[in-house]
């Protein structure tokens, strides 16, 4: 910190002078200046915002745009340290004369350590519509590292008789630098996401959606021949393999030359659409609570008008939460809630359901990841993590803020499809472990999650490198899985997923009341159509008891027959064709 006190007068303060202030280009002068913002500090009575570090989000992870001064590597000769002069120009609007009397500059920031010193000339008094240039000393090292390649300086002027203002610039001492852009709020990060994300996963039962696909011609079928045990199994999912990936691929590519050719205009409209899905998606999140306790607080389930208490909740606290994000200019916190509703909501109504499956869907996946990866270190190369969140920071990133800002980047984030796909596989190894009566198979792949996401972590700390995530956790995941159930003997049926899934399989399990089946009913709204006839004639007691014991009625072992495993497992995949509907 370096502090000028010219003299003191003790005198009422008024607002600060009708002055201007600029600074000029940087000595010696960068080669390829990175952006043309502007130079004017103060004019019009009016701070620049460019200069003005407190009118950036505070709680948001976009980069903070102050305009900036860099030098060049090698304009930094010999290996002691070497001084940058940047002037500053002030010019007298008054017609008066003007005395200055501090002028303070220090870091802004506490851990950035870039020493700068004004040098004023030896009379610091400027006549009415006169200028004088003030040169800022900045002393830069020849060895830099993350607390002396940049600093955010803050700079205080005061003139006598008036009050103060402070404004902020960005300087860095070495443009090549690539700093260290490890933080401890990456391990936080990706522990806490990993924690959030098994959590979802676990509950991948729906209670929205309420679907049986009952046509009309079944339904008079089942009125004429007065059927009453009716094989129906609700809606739980859209099937996920090689389709949807090709599908999200096309997406992804779409969105990433519009992205990268139309930039702003890009932004806009891709911000636009994501607003959308979080709408939506946290509308249904809130919607699979509400319906979760549906039973212990049966208000939830009262209709009023044409929808549920439940979806009136849902729509006040989804709404409420995007206002916050967008009022308060996308708070990382609350931007996190929405991408835990995107999450919540995508896992619950996209399934897997066997290794078979997944395998097609993650490796053209892995495919796309590798070539985006290849193509941003060719574009935007090393700060193409900061280039995304400054143009689309949105809730399609979980983020949390750095200990220790680096220039361009004051968050840790991961996108949230990094973390969607292998929930929804873990969504399997959970269903999977529920069949096989243990936690196996999704402690494993849990872990492999976790270890994935900390290799790649440490990885982009050694190489400055758009890898992609899914080369390490998807691979650890089915890997690890793949080789427990080889140990277990389990490997055919963890494959092929031929078990009985309750979640997707089971009509009692999803609460469907055969008697009534529900022919479409989405968030409350719709119909529930009465299809079948309740039988007229006397019901039999099935089991009962005789003079010499138990009884069971004969109705029981009706189209009962002994068939062999080949025959069981051929079943178990037709059920499974027939009660799983495709996307």
């Amino acid at each position: 910190m370096f502090n000028i006190i010219l003299f003191q007068i003790i005198t009422t303060n008024f607002a600060f002078p009708d002055v201007s202030l600029q600074f000029g280009t940087i000595i010696p002068k960068q080669k390829d200046p990175e952006e043309n913002l502007p130079q004017t500090v103060y004019k019009d009575n009016q701070l620049s915002q460019y200069f003005d570090y407190d009118q950036f989000p505070l709680l948001s992870c976009c980069p903070t745009n102050l305009t900036k001064y860099k030098i060049d590597t090698l304009s930094i000769h010999g290996h002691a340290s070497q001084k940058f002069t940047l002037p500053l120009t002030i010019i007298n609007n008054e017609n008066k004369t003007i005395f200055l009397r501090q002028l303070t500059i220090t870091d802004y920031l506490d851990y950035q350590d870039i020493p700068v010193a004004p040098k004023l000339s030896t009379l610091p008094i400027i006549e009415p519509h006169q200028r004088i240039v003030v040169d800022f000393i900045h002393n830069c090292e020849r060895k830099v590292n993350n607390s002396n390649y940049w600093s955010i300086q803050n700079v205080f002027i005061r003139f006598q008789d008036y009050q103060g203002i402070n404004f902020q610039y960005q300087f860095i001492c070495d443009s090549n630098y690539h700093p260290k852009r490890f933080d401890w709020s990456n391990i936080i990060l990706i522990t806490f996401d990993s924690v959030v994300i098994i959590i979802l996963a676990t509950f991948g039962k729906i209670y929205s959606f309420r679907i049986a696909f009952v046509t009309p011609a079944k339904r008079r079928q089942f009125q004429e021949q007065n059927i009453q045990n009716v094989d129906l199994t609700p809606f739980q999912g859209f099937y996920l393999y090689w389709p949807q990936a090709l599908g999200y691929m096309g997406l992804l590519l779409i969105a990433l030359f519009t992205s990268m050719t139309y930039q702003e205009k890009a932004e806009k409209i891709i911000k636009i659409l994501i607003y959308f899905i979080c709408a939506l998606t946290s509308f249904h999140f809130f919607n699979e609570i509400f319906g979760k306790f549906r039973n212990t607080l049966t208000f939830l389930a009262e209709k009023i008008y044409c929808l549920k208490v439940r979806d009136y909740l849902s729509i006040f606290f989804s709404t409420l939460l995007i206002f916050f994000y967008l009022y308060y200019d996308q708070p990382w916190f609350v931007s996190n809630l929405l991408s835990i509703c995107i999450l919540g909501s995508l896992i619950k109504l996209f399934k897997i359901t066997s290794l078979k499956d997944a395998l097609q869907f993650f490796i053209p996946i892995m495919i796309v990841d590798i070539f985006c990866s290849i193509y941003l270190s060719q574009t935007v190369r090393y700060e193409w993590d900061s280039v995304a969140l400054r143009y689309f920071n949105t809730p399609l990133s979980a983020q949390f803020p750095y200990f220790r800002y680096i220039y361009k980047k004051k968050c840790a984030w991961v996108s949230i499809f990094n973390l969607l796909f292998p929930g929804f596989f873990l969504g399997y190894v959970n269903r999977f472990d529920k069949h096989k009566q243990t936690y196996v198979y999704e402690i494993i792949a849990f872990f492999g999650l976790l270890v994935g996401l900390i290799l790649w972590v440490l990885i982009q700390y050694i190489f400055s490198f758009p890898l992609p995530t899914s080369i390490f956790t998807e691979v650890l995941m089915i890997l690890t899985t793949t080789l427990v159930a080889v140990q277990r003997n389990e490997f055919n049926i963890f494959y092929s997923g031929n078990f009985y899934d309750q979640i997707l399989m089971d009509p009692f399990k999803n609460d469907v009341a055969l008697q009534e089946p529900t022919t479409l009913e989405m968030f409350g709204l719709g119909a529930t159509t009465q299809v079948i006839k309740k039988d007229t004639t006397q019901q039999q007691d099935l089991v009962y008891r005789g003079e010499q014991g138990l009884v069971l009625n004969s109705q029981l072992f009706v189209g009962l027959a002994s068939i062999n495993r080949p025959q069981q497992q051929s079943i178990l995949q037709f059920k499974q064709q027939n009660h799983y509907h495709n996307f």
